[in-house]
């Protein structure tokens, strides 16, 4: 036989190697094509090389086994792009069969690393990672015998089975949370891809040069996957959209469109797991429901009805969610997707234990656990186990329930996943907590995995992330631990988780980019995608800055005591890996002035509702309550009902009638039995006892939790007793003698979270006036419209400005206090402009709203801003509104006292990030902010009279003076007496209740963090 005979399809071999066999290559090795006929056809030797089966085939013969491999290769390739991993794990059998005929390594490792992605996106992660290493194995050996026969253009026909391999391995490396190994491999490819591409068409074939970026977008995608994985949800998201877009622009190039299909697919399954993860459940299940009608009838869409499945489920369709799992399951077994069997079966375990069922839904998760065992799923296993555990605790078994939940905890510690061994942990905590013995050591356990579940939550850059992690992991650990301290008697400890809790609230990493509001562009890298944008467009690109929760500092529970919850945060620093920056340590009590006794109380969600409450006299005493979340719910429904901010789909003006209705505000009657029930059900009798009890009038200081933000506190009536068994709403009235308020024994104002960093309020000066600023493109009476209405020189507003005018100047500079309402200027260049000089208060009277999400960054002033200004909210049509971020994120300093009179201006601790205009404000430098708790209605609900101005009148009168707290709580038990006096719309609470300030100028804290 001719030696050019096995060489059919390679590079004739042009000179004889030049040195030894190397000892990779013996005894009989192959580097793309027989070594012995290579070696017969420089006159070597063959004996060292070994006698292989290719070399007895006819030219003929060759060509014919090389064409069927091309032929099922492509074959395997549409298969496993189905997910039909058995037939396409056939194909490759075949495969490598003739690579072995034909010596061709190339070949075999071309089926070898497709068959490592194919066992990974089965599941099969054992074979996956095996499969990935023997094609780097072989690689090594190949280019070692690339270099002895110097056949370098062979190197090109394996390459892109490392390329396939090392994907693999990234993709391994992401899921046990090896975030450097995946990233090195990642900049690796990149490294090789741009040598490809540098030597061009004459030294790489096509396939490799990845003319249409498909290769790259790939890479994207793991980039996509390694960014979830480091907890960046936010860089996650932006990536996904760029990718889905490049894809759509890629999909009808005949070319790749089969590769694109399958990335559409990966992308926007990694998407609805973002959605997902995010709390954005909704949008989740949109993305999972176009997935299964796009690839219906495939292993793809059964995939994705798990997921539906057990949306289905939670909406109350139990036996369609059990039968769609079962016929999901059939789907995936036989496509040979064990890793998705194994993911069903967990799936309707878990249904199936939440059901009660607790023996086959320990069926369901033993069968995944042989699966995954199979597959060599560690991470898998160890849910598993903490789910057998869980079933095993729900029969009181608990040896058995120890015996899973701590080699699933060793598993965790072990593979260094540290969110898993929280996860873990918890299980383990409560199977301790509900057997009820030895509850010291159940602490041990959980007291330091709460406090870690707290900081882990600031590791992710995106609010959404953050959130979904604060709702379903942070609360539920704290709410178990509360309730374990309260059984063990540990109020101490309790108080402190929650004023722990309470101190998150600053937004840090705003000193990396600033916003230049006196009209310069803002200094931002602009990725590829959003190059070239109009300055109007400039919104999507800087809604992406880096806003990064804090963790809080160091904190500090009295002068004569330190906080006895930093020995268990020192413990779960090292048992959970937590960076603990060195920071200084932060008081958690303001000063009190002397001679009057001041109240700090602190609400925390977490499940129930927690109270803690303490007073500056005796800082070391303190008072814990859980509030049932029945009653806080209660208490939420009430004043719901009653509150004139809109519901959804509801106008304003729909608003304000029902606010002003007989069951609500618009009577004496079914006010005061709004301000009895929300005081039975958040206000402690011991707390009630102490305020009453005080010499002089006691200052009662608020921090709200979420569910409680809206809560008009010195409206709130004082019971004289409490029942003995639930009340009917109609009953209330038992618990009462009289109609003595909150505001009738003490005055009342917000408390600032302590972790929000201060800086120095600026100097003295005069007064800055915002007051109903024109927004571009809207009219006087649409819904960013007047809020204070016409307003003429005999208005009362406008002869108070007048008599403001006469006393001295004002910002911005008028004549006549009319110059100062309504006018276009007012944007955020005017206002920077304005607070960059002397101001003593600024009183911002306008549109007030949350422009985007349920997070406080994106909560705005709708001042005269043109969309075509800087900013980091989406433009409403001609407007941009100026947000929290826009604050977060520029140089500005706010005056000593502002006041941002507006709908629900006040309701920062409403969301799940309390950081809106309210605590921007105080970490821009303000000490005082009045603002509402409520949408406020304007004087045109009560024609005739002008109560939005004598609101507005009141707190500039405040500001101005000396104590701006007594004198606002004074002004209000004005409007209370008179309400009491003449019960009508005119004088109803929903005009003056609302209004409160946060007062942060005894803290004594000047710090920027």
């Amino acid at each position: 036989m001719r030696s050019s005979d096995v060489l059919v399809g390679m590079p004739p071999p042009r000179n004889p190697p030049d040195r030894p066999l190397p000892p990779e290559l013996g005894p009989a090795s192959s580097h793309g094509y027989n070594c012995r006929c290579v070696a017969r056809h420089f006159g070597l030797d063959p004996a060292p090389y070994g006698e292989l089966p290719a070399c007895s085939l006819s030219e003929r013969q060759y060509r014919k086994l090389l064409m069927e491999a091309a032929k099922v290769q492509d074959q395997a390739k549409r298969l496993a792009v189905t997910r039909n991993v058995a037939d396409a794990q056939r194909k490759y059998a075949r495969m490598r069969e003739i690579a072995q005929r034909l010596d061709r390594t190339d070949l075999e490792v071309a089926a070898v690393s497709d068959l490592a992605t194919l066992c990974y996106s089965a599941g099969d992660l054992r074979n996956a990672r095996q499969c990935a290493e023997a094609v780097l194995n072989v690689f090594k050996v190949s280019a070692v015998a690339i270099v002895h026969f110097g056949q370098y253009a062979e190197a090109r026909m394996i390459e892109g089975s490392r390329e396939v391999a090392e994907r693999v391995l990234i993709s391994l490396a992401t899921e046990e949370g090896d975030v450097a190994k995946a990233r090195e491999l990642i900049a690796g490819q990149r490294r090789r891809a741009a040598f490809r591409k540098e030597a061009g068409p004459d030294q790489y074939p096509p396939e490799l040069l990845d003319v249409h970026g498909v290769d790259e977008l790939e890479l994207r995608i793991f980039d996509v996957r390694v960014q979830i994985a480091a907890g960046d949800f936010a860089g996650a998201r932006t990536a996904i959209e760029e990718i889905v877009a490049a894809l759509d622009a890629l999909a009808e190039n005949d070319e790749v469109r089969e590769r694109v299909v399958h990335q559409q697919a990966m992308v926007r399954a990694e998407r609805a797991r973002i959605r997902q993860a995010g709390g954005e459940d909704a949008e989740a299940r949109a993305d999972l429901l176009r997935l299964t009608a796009q690839h219906a009838g495939s292993p793809l869409a059964a995939k994705m009805g798990i997921g539906l499945a057990e949306t289905r489920a939670l909406a109350g369709d139990f036996p369609g969610a059990v039968a769609a799992i079962v016929t999901a399951r059939d789907e995936l077994a036989a496509a040979g997707l064990t890793g998705d069997v194994a993911e069903a079966s967990h799936a309707l375990g878990t249904l199936l234990l939440h059901a009660g069922d607790v023996a086959q839904a320990r069926a369901q998760f033993e069968h995944a656990g042989t699966i995954r065992t199979a597959n060599g799923d560690g991470p898998g296993l160890r849910l598993v186990d903490t789910a057998l555990a869980r079933c095993a605790a729900a029969e009181g078994d608990w040896a058995t329930a120890e015996d899973h939940v701590n080699r699933a905890r060793e598993s965790a510690r072990t593979a260094g996943d540290w969110a898993d061994l929280l996860h873990t942990d918890f299980v383990a905590a409560s199977i301790g907590f509900a057997r009820g013995e030895d509850l010291p050591a159940v602490l041990d356990l959980l007291l330091p995995l709460t406090l870690a579940a707290a900081e882990y939550r600031f590791a992710f850059a995106s609010p959404e992330a953050r959130t979904a992690w604060a709702r379903d992991i942070a609360a539920p650990t704290m709410g178990m631990a509360l309730a374990l301290l309260a059984q063990i008697e540990e109020p101490r400890l309790a108080a402190e988780l929650v004023e722990r809790t309470c101190a998150v609230g600053a937004y840090t990493g705003t000193e990396e980019r600033t916003l230049d509001l006196t009209g310069g562009l803002p200094a931002l890298e602009v990725g590829p995608a959003t190059e070239g944008l109009p300055l109007a467009a400039l919104g999507s690109v800087t809604s992406s800055l880096p806003l990064r929760l804090a963790p809080p500092p160091a904190l500090r529970w009295s002068p004569s005591s330190p906080m006895e919850l930093d020995r268990w945060l020192a413990v779960a620093a090292e048992r959970y890996r937590l960076p603990r920056p060195v920071a200084d340590t932060v008081e958690t009590w303001p000063a009190a002035k002397a001679g009057r006794e001041t109240f700090l109380l602190r609400f925390a969600d977490a499940g129930h509702t927690f109270l803690t409450w303490r007073t500056t006299d005796d800082l070391d005493t303190v008072h814990t309550h859980p509030i049932d979340f029945a009653l806080v719910g209660t208490a939420r429904q009430i004043l719901d009902a009653a509150s004139p901010t809109p519901h959804e789909g509801e106008s304003v003006a729909d608003a304000v009638r029902r606010s002003l209705g007989e069951d609500a505000f618009g009577s004496f009657a079914g006010e005061q039995r709004l301000a009895r029930a929300l005081a039975l059900n958040l206000l402690p009798a011991d707390l009630v006892e102490r305020l009453r009890r005080a010499e002089t009038r006691p200052l009662l200081r608020i921090q709200p939790s979420p569910s409680l933000a809206g809560v008009p506190w010195g409206l709130l009536a004082l019971p004289d007793r409490r029942a003995d068994r639930v009340l009917e709403i109609d009953e209330i009235g038992l618990c009462f003698d009289g109609d003595e308020r909150v505001l009738d024994v003490a005055d009342v104002s917000l408390l600032a979270p302590s972790a929000i960093p201060r800086r120095p309020s600026s100097a003295d000066g005069p007064p800055v006036y915002l007051l109903d600023p024109r927004i571009p493109g809207q009219s006087a009476f649409g819904e960013l419209g007047s809020v204070l209405g016409k307003q003429d020189a005999t208005s009362p507003l406008i002869r108070h400005l007048d008599e403001r005018l006469a006393d001295g100047p004002v910002l911005p500079a008028a004549e006549r206090g009319l110059d100062l309402v309504r006018r276009t200027d007012t944007d955020r260049r005017l206002l920077a402009e304005l607070v960059a000089g002397p101001c003593s208060r600024l009183v911002f009277v306008g549109h007030v709203s949350r422009v985007r999400d349920e997070h406080g960054a994106q909560t705005a002033l709708h001042l005269s801003c043109a969309a075509d200004l800087p900013g980091t909210a989406a433009p409403i049509g001609a407007h941009r509104p100026f947000t929290a971020a826009d604050l977060a994120l520029s140089e500005m300093d706010m005056p000593a006292r502002v006041a941002l009179i507006g709908c629900a201006s006040a309701t920062d601790f409403g969301l799940a990030e309390p950081f809106g205009v309210l605590l921007a404000a105080v970490a821009a430098g303000a000490g005082l902010v009045a603002a509402t708790v409520w949408a406020l209605p304007t004087s045109a609900a009560v024609p005739g009279a002008d109560p939005m101005s004598e609101l507005v009148i009141a707190v500039d009168t405040a500001l101005a003076g000396e104590d701006p707290v007594t004198e606002l709580c004074a002004w209000q038990r004005s409007r209370l007496a008179r309400w009491r006096e003449r019960p009508e719309p005119v004088t109803s609470p929903v005009f003056w209740a609302p209004l409160t300030c946060l007062d942060a100028t005894d803290d004594g804290k000047t710090w920027v963090r």
